[in-house]
């Protein structure tokens, strides 16, 4: 994704027009009265010992608890979204604050492979450790897997998402906390001449 972008970016240079990026706000937490609407899934599906949930308040979705790797080592929380939400995007743009841990989204959508739903999981990259910042989810990063287990030649597309969630699940022991304001469904294009 990075290259399919910075591709777009020096043709674009290249013949003087302006890049635009256009972005959709797909979780918003600044309306607090609403609750909170994500649902919570950790290892102990499998047998794990972690414990980890989420929050809302103040305009803020708190996403903290405790990793253990005995036995699993994850902890993630889930939130549907509108089928079409995310149509033409080619990234998405998280506001979060985060500790020193290393956190992913997980995408999904009504496609299945024996019987399971697929699911898209790639790192949140570039958000500053301790500050509110901007993190980016590349669609190029993402990985299919159920429970897990790698699933090949699926391909996500973003139109039919249904289903948003953050995990962790970076192999280490220990607490986590991660802060979120928002999730935008980006695209860049080239504008008018420069």
């Amino acid at each position: 994704m990075r290259l399919l972008v910075l591709s777009v970016i020096s043709a674009c240079l290249a013949e003087g027009s302006v890049m635009a990026e256009t972005c959709t706000t797909l979780i918003d937490h600044s309306n607090t009265e609403q609750g909170n609407p994500w649902v919570t899934v950790n290892d102990g599906v499998m047998g794990g010992l972690s414990d980890g949930g989420s929050s809302v308040g103040d305009g803020v979705l708190s996403f903290a608890g405790v990793t253990n790797t005995n036995g699993g080592g994850f902890s993630s929380i889930r939130l549907p979204i509108p089928r079409g939400a995310m149509a033409g995007a080619q990234y998405l743009k998280v506001e979060m604050k985060r500790d020193a841990r290393d956190y992913s989204l997980t995408l999904r959508t009504n496609v299945r492979s024996y019987g399971r739903r697929i699911a898209f999981r790639a790192p949140i990259k570039g958000a500053p450790e301790g500050a509110w910042g901007d993190g980016v989810l590349s669609f190029d990063d993402l990985r299919a897997s159920i429970w897990g287990r790698p699933v090949r030649n699926a391909v996500l597309d973003p139109a039919e998402t249904v289903e948003i969630g953050l995990i962790i699940y970076d192999g280490k022991d220990g607490p986590f906390k991660m802060q979120l304001k928002r999730i935008q469904a980006c695209r860049v294009s080239a504008g008018a001449d420069a």
